[in-house]
């Protein structure tokens, strides 16, 4: 197929010889920005365009419709102003189902018929400068849209022709792109299931065998405390002994709760009260260690439907993980938004899909901050970078909250400390 559709395009003047070989190294690329670059780079060779925008369709359960693939910002480099954010263009929007219809190229003139149509979902691309609109079909299929500053008058009849054979050929490579990422998320996500079924079993039996013992050991430690002398050594040491069971104790309980969660009872919930109580918990720890804590909410929020308990879990594991980042005191920022129009994931490359509609929770500390190659594996079960740690309580984190169609991640904040934000669909 392909080759025919080379000697098409060569008994039409001749293709540009770049656009055959960047149709010969298309289906070889799976990273989305890599093919976005490398789309960019050929364009301007091709046809001397001056910019790109690349939109692709956001597939998966949870669907916002077209997506920019990466995040920098696209300017009219006339503007001295700088753009606002890139927006996502909805799939039930005038433009992707006029784009669905027609799969032909759009030039962004005042003088066309459907960019009137389609004026107000246009207007943040033409503010950039972008003058035409190239889609990428995929087996028929609508997959994206290319937004193109030419920088010159015109395109030539075999320039239009090329670029027609590109949206096909690019089309195809981005949702090849897009499979795999799908597949990795999905490939991810079996692979913990599998970890968490082992481990439900691996726990069970810890449970069965250390819990009665340790029922057993705290109480007779109990009992022989009360023989011994207020404040004597002995009576120290007992208290130190029972404190150190309670920790076991502990660990068997997070890993039972991690692998064999407790069945949920989901109700709805102001997430800002929820953080005032849990806030309540923490205040004396902070002045205690001369952390401020500063929280943010923004008002009217939707509504989150989640089990209160699961909620404050979560929100007290990660409040207190900031307040251990910081044992020579400092501050604690808590904000809570709506999810941002231009959502984005996990900055480590993960192939998990944020909600686009709902809250956003950020917690950021000044302390140390996480390195990079470490901020996925802090969610892995029995992973710490903590003395003393256990490792689970990111994990049991991580678990809730992708019960929940949502996810959790860390990022590095400017100046240092690090950034936990957890994202949720809401009602």
């Amino acid at each position: 197929m392909w080759k025919a559709l080379h000697n098409f395009i060569r008994n039409q003047n001749g293709p540009d010889d770049s656009l055959i070989e960047f149709e010969d190294g298309l289906l070889l690329i799976v990273d989305a920005e890599q093919l976005t670059n490398n789309l960019r780079s050929k364009l301007r060779r091709s046809i001397g365009a001056q910019d790109a925008i690349v939109y692709l369709a956001d597939i998966g359960e949870t669907s916002r419709g077209f997506i920019p693939v990466d995040s920098a910002e696209t300017q009219n480099p006339a503007s001295p102003q700088p753009c606002t954010p890139l927006p996502d263009i909805p799939a039930n929007s005038k433009m992707a189902d006029w784009f669905r219809a027609n799969r032909e190229i759009l030039p962004l003139d005042n003088n066309n018929a459907v960019t009137e149509y389609l004026r107000d979902e246009l207007h943040p691309f033409v503010s950039r400068g972008m003058e035409l609109v190239l889609p990428l079909i995929s087996m028929e299929r609508l997959i994206g849209l290319v937004f193109l500053s030419l920088g010159q008058a015109a395109l030539s009849t075999t320039q239009l022709m090329n670029l027609q054979l590109l949206s096909k050929q690019a089309g195809l490579a981005f949702e090849n792109a897009l499979l795999f990422k799908e597949r990795l998320r999905q490939n991810e996500r079996m692979y913990r299931a599998e970890q968490l079924a082992t481990m439900g079993q691996f726990a069970a039996g810890i449970a069965h065998e250390l819990r009665n013992p340790l029922t057993a050991i705290r109480s007779t430690i109990q009992f022989l405390a009360s023989e011994f002398a207020d404040g004597s050594e002995q009576q120290k040491l007992s208290e130190i002994t029972l404190e150190e069971v309670d920790r076991v104790n502990g660990i068997v309980g997070n890993l039972l709760s991690l692998a064999q969660p407790a069945e949920s009872k989901p109700v709805p919930l102001d997430v800002a009260r929820e953080i005032e109580k849990c806030i309540a918990f923490v205040e004396a720890r902070a002045r205690s260690q001369n952390i401020e804590l500063h929280v943010s909410c923004e008002e009217r929020l939707p509504t989150l439907v989640i089990d209160p308990a699961e909620l404050r879990q979560v929100l007290l594991n990660t409040i207190v993980n900031g307040l251990q980042a910081m044992p020579k005191g400092g501050a604690l920022h808590i904000r809570v938004h709506r999810s941002p129009s231009r959502a984005r994931g996990p900055e480590s490359g993960g192939v998990h899909r944020v909600p686009g509609d709902g809250i956003w929770i950020e917690i950021t500390d000044q302390g140390p901050g996480i390195p990079r190659e470490l901020r996925d594996r802090v969610f892995e079960p029995f992973f710490t970078t903590k003395a003393g740690g256990t490792g689970l309580g990111l994990a049991i984190c991580r678990s809730i909250v992708r019960r929940y169609d949502g996810e959790i991640w860390i990022e590095e904040t400017d100046g240092g400390g690090t950034t936990v934000k957890v994202a949720f669909s809401a009602e």
